[in-house]
């Protein structure tokens, strides 16, 4: 299997990318060991004038967060690969935006990750998540209680940014490739191991405060003692239930017509009646489905959308008298006689208005 890693990798890339001959790439690269496969085998298969190397700085380890700058800046120049590099305080912004640790690392590496693709004109991120991340991300999801859209696990393939979260005119659409889906962290080592190549040990990997960590220490090697192919068994239900996704996203298509009267990004008005006629599943993921965009319109939500807002909204539904309540989420809904209003709480409405002038 090691020797057979690069053919593999080119044989993903092309089922993702079939233009990948003709696009330019830039790799998302921390140093550690995920990445560190990831940017060796695209320098195997890329031309150099079509691959960069970008590396966010977290600023959490002190001087190990800068030797892991370093090791990966002398990597990606050994390469002959550009190099894009920028130092945030996740720390900081975790505080400033009432959100955990790992939100903030993510939310941080991704509009970092945004700025510098456009800085090389690139067509795609690579990223480095690979089958046991797919794992990982499947259990803990389940654990929080999602839904199929979170047991569907990490998108093989999806945008940068997500288009109702643009602020301004996005000069390049760029979107995140993931090659290294279906190969497992064992395989991607040995094939470094093998080809004499190092990588940077992330020690934040070992960090209890993460969740993933907990996960992926004590978690899923207790579940192999179950079945010894886990990381291959969540890897593939993942893989059938964003099969299931994709057939709801155009059915929700096809619905949409039918049952929205009227939409803006803070507001949807939906025609009561023919909500009712719908089976309960699609009448979940049609409330779900325009709430998840009124509540991405929210400035920096520190509330999650929750699956009891969407029950509080059926059960009025079913009601005959009419009313309105507020939800989890900072949002709000009303109920009359042949309409739904789903929208902002008034209150958040005012603010991203306020912020729009700003803008």
């Amino acid at each position: 299997m090691a020797d057979q890693l690069p053919e593999l990798f080119r044989q993903r890339l092309a089922t993702l990318c079939p233009k990948w001959p003709n696009s330019r790439f830039l790799v998302a690269y921390s140093g550690g060991l995920d990445s560190s496969a990831l940017i060796h085998l695209a320098a195997l298969i890329l031309p150099r004038g079509q691959l960069g190397a970008a590396h966010l700085n977290h600023s959490l380890r002190g001087e190990d967060s800068a030797r892991d700058q370093r090791f990966a800046e002398t990597t990606a120049r050994e390469l002959g690969l550009p190099f894009l590099t920028e130092s945030r305080n996740v720390a900081e912004l975790a505080l400033d935006r009432r959100k955990g640790l790992e939100e903030a690392a993510r939310r941080a590496r991704y509009e970092f990750l945004k700025k510098a693709a456009n800085d090389f004109q690139a067509d795609f991120v690579l990223t480095a998540h690979q089958a046991d991340d797919q794992a990982e991300t499947l259990m803990l999801n389940l654990v929080k209680g999602a839904g199929p859209g979170g047991l569907a696990g990490i998108p093989p393939r999806r945008p940068l940014e997500r288009p109702e979260l643009t602020r301004a005119p996005q000069s390049r659409p760029v979107e995140v490739l993931r090659p290294l889906l279906y190969f497992t962290r064992s395989q991607l080592q040995t094939w470094l191991i093998i080809n004499n190549l190092s990588w940077a040990e992330d020690l934040s990997n070992q960090d209890p405060r993460y969740r993933r960590n907990l996960m992926r220490r004590d978690i899923l090697p207790a579940l192999r003692n179950l079945n010894p192919r886990l990381v291959q068994a969540l890897t593939r239900t993942a893989e059938v239930i964003r099969g299931e996704e994709d057939f709801w996203a155009l059915h929700l298509q096809n619905l949409w017509p039918r049952v929205v009267i009227a939409e803006t990004p803070k507001t949807f008005l939906l025609n009561r009646q023919a909500l009712r006629s719908l089976t309960l599943a699609e009448q979940r993921r049609l409330i779900y489905e325009a709430l998840t965009r009124i509540w991405a319109a929210r400035p920096n939500p520190p509330e999650p959308l929750t699956f009891a807002g969407v029950e509080m909204v059926l059960a009025q539904l079913k009601a005959t008298r009419h009313g309105g309540l507020d939800l989890p989420g900072g949002l709000r809904f009303e109920v009359k006689r042949d309409e739904l209003r789903l929208s902002l709480a008034s209150r958040l409405a005012k603010q991203v208005d306020r912020n729009k002038i700003a803008l």
